[in-house]
């Protein structure tokens, strides 16, 4: 098959974000098939590929590897306007839904990039099939456009909540528009079963795996001079980080100086700001670092040296950071809850995902992880990722667009 790949951020933006369209890529290139991933440069300020320079490309391709062609979005005055923080609210409502409607959505940049590669990329490369990822409602305009120029049909992935990105208001309105799409993919049962409400084509639950630096070693340990904690990702609800904030600076101060001096907490993920207010409220002893996201390969090093990894729930969406660290086997606190999607999965790869509603069983889990680490006995599990690897989920790709293209 010749694929169309529509992903919404650049995979040179590191972390979670554009991994599951570049790794699915590269799984379907190894399988045979022939990809082309088509992105968003990094910065609006890079250039991104000419319409000369994606036809010289096409033309010398070697498609035992994807294609990867980002585009620079072109700039639109309403947009950028949006996209101000100094907008007063109403008219950042009123400017979203008419942006929804006229624009191809508050990324309509991107839309209006893709539109002028579009031809370029047509000319070079016939698909048979586009699959474009629900990351915002713009790239799904990107991957309907380019899948009806080129006469194929077309699905989406819903790696999303749709009803959580998507106002109230128009579910129903994009529901109509993207009625034409032949299938949808979604990364949980979770967003499945979401968007399910409103479209009603064929579906798979295909899994993300990880990036491959994730996966301890099964002999690697957490430090030993520090019982180094960590809590990784967004944090969504502030009171679900004050109250994990407050707990865990309990719990350092009841251990007294030993606790206080042995212990470590490092925060990465894109809430530096509110993770920074919310230690300075809950008044924490240890010394704590915080810093934004940071490449697979820094965050791997960061989560196998813990003696515990944490994060903090969304009840709105499935958290595929919990697949991630448990590959690091090390325990792995969610706060203060998970659905009942991710434990499934986490017994199904045998991870180490411990829940914890409160202060109570905080404290209760961190002195059992504290005692384990002083005995040098961190549990070192043995996940098992066999049915979540990038080539399992390319086989489910290939059964859906086969499906689609008929």
């Amino acid at each position: 098959m010749r694929c169309l790949f529509v992903s919404d951020i650049s995979h040179r933006a590191g972390g979670v974000y554009g991994l599951r369209a570049i790794s699915f890529a590269r799984a379907m290139a190894d399988r045979g098939h022939e990809v082309l991933l088509l992105a968003p440069t990094l910065s609006a300020a890079e250039p991104g590929a000419s319409a000369t320079a994606i036809r010289e490309r096409l033309a010398t391709h070697d498609w035992t590897a994807p294609l990867h062609v980002e585009v620079a979005p072109r700039n639109r005055a309403l947009i950028q306007l949006h996209r101000s923080p100094l907008l007063p609210q109403p008219i950042r409502r009123l400017a979203t839904a008419w942006l929804i409607a006229a624009e191809g959505g508050t990324q309509g940049d991107w839309v209006a990039g893709a539109n002028q590669a579009q031809a370029a990329i047509l000319d070079g490369f016939s698909p048979d099939i586009v699959w474009a990822n629900f990351g915002n409602l713009s790239n799904l305009v990107v991957g309907q456009q380019l899948a009806r120029d080129a006469g194929v049909p077309w699905t989406i992935d819903f790696k999303d909540n749709f009803a959580n990105y998507v106002p109230g208001g128009l579910h129903g309105v994009l529901q109509r528009r993207f009625a034409d799409a032949a299938a949808f993919t979604s990364n949980a049962e979770l967003h499945a079963g979401i968007a399910a409400r409103w479209f009603a084509q064929p579906h798979e639950v295909i899994y993300s795996s990880i990036a491959p630096a994730m996966v301890a070693t099964p002999d690697s340990g957490p430090r030993s001079d520090k019982f180094l904690v960590t809590l990784i990702g967004s944090t969504y609800a502030d009171q679900f980080l004050e109250r994990f904030m407050s707990g865990f600076a309990a719990w350092v101060k009841a251990g007294g100086a030993e606790r206080r001096d042995a212990t470590l907490f490092h925060y990465a993920g894109a809430a530096e700001n509110n993770v920074r207010a919310a230690i300075g409220r809950a008044g924490l002893d240890c010394v704590a670092t915080v810093e934004r996201n940071v490449p697979h390969d820094r965050l791997a090093k960061l989560c196998h040296d813990a003696a515990v990894n944490c994060y903090i729930w969304a009840t709105f969406g499935f958290h595929h950071k919990a697949l991630e660290l448990m590959a690091c086997r090390r325990p792995l606190i969610t706060f203060p809850g998970e659905h009942p999607e991710t434990f499934v999965l986490a017994e199904r790869v045998k991870g180490d995902l411990r829940t914890c509603t409160d202060a109570a069983q905080l404290t209760a889990t961190l002195d059992a992880v504290w005692d384990a680490w002083k005995a040098n006995a961190i549990p070192a599990t043995d996940p098992d990722l066999s049915s979540v690897t990038w080539d399992a989920g390319a086989g489910q790709l290939e059964q859906v667009f086969a499906k689609a293209i008929g």
